[in-house]
């Protein structure tokens, strides 16, 4: 963006939203400001795309489609996404203000770190690109312009996908097409093939962790070509040939990140990071401080090349730089002198004899190499070993049981250690499974969960499960196994566990209550009763039980029997003296059955049963004139009378 243009953009407002405060930073493809989000009332730094990008509408929809995917990625070292949009011809991208410096401006401060602060600057700028590439997104343009440091030290990488929606747009502008990027941080896969995966952001990574502990790139020139030239054809080299005193682990770091074949390269950032920390644990283990004042004793490195030194992303060409063969092994300079035409020819013969003798040396067995013993080394360290030989290294996809190595290292190679082989030739790695044979752990009376847990921890894990019934054990657990506890077990072979399935719950239900106490707790359980009212079944009968019968249980659970406590018991309302409709509606409300013996009246003088009755029963009702009776002995006869043809004493008749 030309900055006249810029500078235009300050003090406008874009999209109604973003009042731009001033520009802060410019790049090969945007202008950065500070602006104020009016609707959130905050500051965010605000990306504004070069003219000559926003004219392409094949580009925006790019842009937008990658700002989008950015926006979802939410990590504490990651810039984060805000908004993305256009406005006035102006395409943006509002992000997270991050005050402070990018790290392209800490190390022109410093010149250089030492190796444990350049790790330690690693491990968040891996951790932020890690979790996007667990995202399934690429950077594409690592390097020390997109990493941030706060004010409090914090460190955040930004500018994801902008080179990916750039390079998109631009394909086919020319017949060898573009690649996009800084060409110091371009892996060889980016310039020869214009393809880009989380192993080219790692490539990007470890030469901005050379850059770090050398202040200076690996590869310069004069020309952003003649760098890429030398990514394709030449290994990054030992940052220790820099800076003497850096601890071999982390010139081996550097290697393993930068290795030309992406095959032999750290997977992914998780992968770099885990190969910080444990280089970080190395060197806190080691007692280094001799070393430590070497490397301060060093003059600082001189600053990269003027190429190099702008760190913007560029728009390059794909040429085709043919690669060469890879050898991790850094060739000397110099050339042995020629000989003098006047040699005599006795040294000339004996030279002579002398080629003759190597050259046989050389055909028989000068050109080969051993391949090394790696039983136990881990795999990336026994790949390393073998490529510096001229091998080359595949990993074997089933593993082999060895009981010398720990599960996941070297079990052994094919062809075997101490074979001869000319460099070049294929050499597989194979990992270890573990031993064959295992100690059978103790698993009889856990759980089967349990028993599972412990047996495929030391790798058993072809189990069969045998169910029987058992008074003596609970339900779901070992009885026996077969291997027997510490006897030697074959993780080929399968191991059986019998299980307890319990015994069956007896059938009590219609016995007395009694009866099927006595009967389940024959067999080792517990009975709870609990009583119910039954019309139908008599008192003291077991009506239900739980668990019902046939349901496995073991020794000591409860049973619980529900037993019958006979009919419900009503009371009944004294009704003499009521007239016998009001009386048969209150005991029918009641739940009983009335039956009427109309002697004479129609009053009730008498009626039976009296107090309580089961529920449904039925209430005989014996009339009266005078609605008085006593306990009737048969029909027509009163109580006590103290007349003729007169009850006993009226005085308490209802008026009604």
């Amino acid at each position: 963006m030309d900055m006249t243009a810029a500078d235009a953009l300050v003090g406008t407002t874009l999209a109604g939203r973003y009042r731009v405060e001033s520009r802060i930073a410019n790049g090969g493809m945007a202008t950065v400001f500070v602006a104020h989000d009016l609707r959130l009332d905050r500051r965010v730094a605000l990306k504004v795309m070069h003219a000559s990008l926003a004219r392409d509408p094949q580009f925006v929809q790019r842009f937008i489609n990658e700002a989008l995917a950015v926006a979802k990625l939410s990590h504490p070292n990651v810039v984060q996404v805000y908004d993305q949009g256009s406005d006035q011809g102006h395409v943006y991208l509002a992000m997270e203000y991050v005050p402070g410096q990018t790290l392209r401006a800490s190390l022109k401060a410093r010149s250089r770190f030492s190796p444990a602060e350049a790790l330690r600057v690693m491990v968040p700028v891996l951790a932020g690109l890690g979790a996007a590439h667990q995202a399934g997104m690429v950077h594409r343009d690592m390097k020390p312009e997109n990493v941030l440091i706060t004010r409090d030290g914090q460190i955040k990488v930004a500018d994801f996908g902008l080179a990916r929606a750039v390079e998109a747009s631009q394909q086919g502008l020319t017949k060898t097409g573009t690649l996009m990027g800084t060409a110091a941080y371009l892996a060889p896969e980016q310039i020869t093939h214009s393809t880009a995966d989380a192993r080219s952001d790692v490539y990007a990574c470890g030469i901005m962790l050379y850059e770090l502990l050398t202040g200076r790139q690996p590869h310069t020139g004069d020309s952003p070509i003649a760098v890429a030239y030398q990514h394709v054809n030449e290994d990054v080299p030992r940052p220790s040939r820099v800076v003497p005193g850096i601890p071999p682990e982390v010139d081996s770091l550097v290697v393993r990140a930068t290795e030309r074949d992406p095959a032999y390269r750290l997977a992914d950032a998780g992968q770099f990071l885990a190969a910080v920390f444990a280089t970080e644990k190395a060197l806190q283990q080691q007692s280094a401080p001799a070393a430590t004042a070497v490397v301060e004793a060093v003059p600082a490195a001189p600053p990269a090349s003027a190429g190099d030194s702008d760190g913007d992303t560029q728009t390059l060409q794909a040429v085709d730089i043919p690669p060469v063969e890879y050898d991790d092994e850094d060739e000397e300079d110099g050339r042995p002198a020629r000989p003098s035409l006047r040699t005599p020819l006795l040294v000339v013969g004996a030279l002579l004899l002398v080629l003759a003798v190597g050259f046989g040396w050389w055909m028989v067995d000068g050109r080969y190499e051993t391949v090394p013993d790696l039983v136990g080394q881990e795999s990336d360290a026994a790949r390393h070993d073998l490529r510096l030989l001229g091998f080359r290294v595949q990993t074997a996809e089933e593993p082999a049981y060895s009981d010398e190595a720990p599960p996941g290292t070297v079990a052994g190679t094919d062809p075997a250690a101490g074979d001869r082989l000319l460099p070049g030739t294929l050499v597989t790695l194979i990992l270890s499974a573990g031993p064959q044979y295992v100690e059978m752990p103790d698993v009889e009376g856990a759980s089967v969960a349990a028993a599972r847990d412990a047996l495929e921890e030391v790798g058993l894990t072809d189990i069969v499960e045998d169910e029987i019934t058992s008074y003596d054990n609970p339900p779901g657990t070992v009885i026996t196994s077969k291997p027997a506890p510490g006897e030697r077990a074959d993780r080929e072979e399968s191991v059986t566990l019998t299980i307890s399935a319990g015994f069956p719950v007896p059938d009590v239900v219609g016995r007395n209550v009694d009866d099927a106490r006595s009967l389940l707790e024959a067999s080792d359980l517990q009975v709870e009763v609990v009583e119910e009212h039954h019309d139908e079944v008599p008192e003291g009968q077991v009506v239900a039980q739980d668990p019902e019968a046939e349901t496995t249980v073991g020794a000591g659970q409860t049973v619980t029997l529900t037993v019958s406590s006979g009919p419900e018991l009503v009371e009944v309302p004294d009704i003499r003296g009521w007239k016998v409709d009001k009386a048969r509606k209150e005991l029918e409300e009641l739940g009983f059955s009335v039956t009427v013996h109309q002697v004479i009246g129609d009053r009730v003088g008498d009626y039976n049963p009296k107090e309580e009755a089961p529920k449904g029963a039925t209430i005989e009702i014996w009339t009266s004139p005078f609605g008085r009776g006593g306990d009737r002995e048969g029909p027509g006869r009163g109580g006590d009378r103290d007349g003729p043809g007169r009850g006993g004493d009226r005085s308490w008749f209802p008026l009604d």
